[in-house]
């Protein structure tokens, strides 16, 4: 193989990758929670992270927004580097303005919903398009309408968020991180916090948007969700990334023991 090719190739990877850690290391105080993940997910991929509790999924998932500052290694999402810029061969935290440029760019879905108690569902999911992106408001009112619509939930745009279930108040929350037009979509446990009966529909919506092509990283624990959905699912385990694959893969033929005896638990 030729150096052109070579280095042909490594565009091409680039050009089709949404998001790519190289060797990340976190740690809170001397507990090191994430322990040299490298971890990519393509364009329009649904990727599923799984794993027991205190993994380190959800801190992965904070250190691709910069929501946590890295020890070590690096993030690239749309092949820009995350919260940080080189300088004569050394990284150095990037300004605010950039971190939050590129976190616009990025939709959240926490466990907890985090609306705004005294804003309705329409106005939760306008605020960020009108005063961070500086978007016109009647068509900020327009987009957030369908994107009620879009959750099931075109006769709640009036309603606060104490008058909706669980379920309608994360699908408020996935209409307003998709107001922001994301490259990119992450769900840290998005329905751990519902009742069962309202888990559903909120897989439902995300199903969905998986479907439609958006790219998205998904911490769950709903297994049902992984196996159908996901384009590739992700074991992680102390700190690390145990195995991946297809979910065909991890779910019918895995390879590690701490994979296999993780389902059988969970399954």
């Amino acid at each position: 193989m030729t150096i052109e090719t070579t280095i042909n190739n490594s565009q091409t990877n680039q050009a089709s990758e949404m998001v790519r850690t190289e060797k990340l290391v976190k740690r809170f105080g001397p507990n090191v929670v994430l322990n040299g993940v490298d971890f990519s997910v393509g364009r329009g991929q649904a990727v599923v992270v799984i794993g027991p509790s205190g993994s380190g999924k959800t801190t992965l998932l904070r250190c691709l927004n910069h929501l946590e500052r890295i020890d070590d290694g690096r993030i690239y999402i749309d092949g820009q580097l995350v919260g940080y810029r080189e300088e004569k061969g050394r990284l150095v935290e990037d300004s605010e303005a950039n971190i939050a440029r590129m976190r616009s760019q990025i939709g959240f879905v926490f466990q907890r919903f985090n609306l705004f108690a005294h804003k309705t569902a329409l106005e939760n999911i306008i605020e960020a398009p009108i005063y961070v992106l500086r978007q016109p408001k009647a068509e900020v009112i327009e987009r957030a309408r369908m994107l009620l619509d879009k959750v099931g939930l075109a006769n709640k745009e009036d309603s606060y968020p104490h008058r909706l279930s669980g379920g309608q108040q994360q699908r408020v929350a996935i209409a307003r991180a998709l107001a922001m037009n994301p490259k990119l979509m992450l769900f840290d446990e998005a329905t751990s916090a519902l009742d069962p009966e309202l888990v559903g529909e909120v897989l439902k919506v995300m199903r969905q948007l998986a479907e439609e092509g958006m790219t998205m990283v998904v911490v769950t624990h709903e297994m049902g969700f992984a196996r159908d959905v996901a384009d590739h699912v992700v074991f992680m385990d102390q700190a690390q990334i145990v195995e991946q694959g297809p979910p065909e893969q991890i779910f019918g033929e895995c390879k590690n023991e701490r994979t296999r005896n993780f389902l059988s638990r969970v399954l």
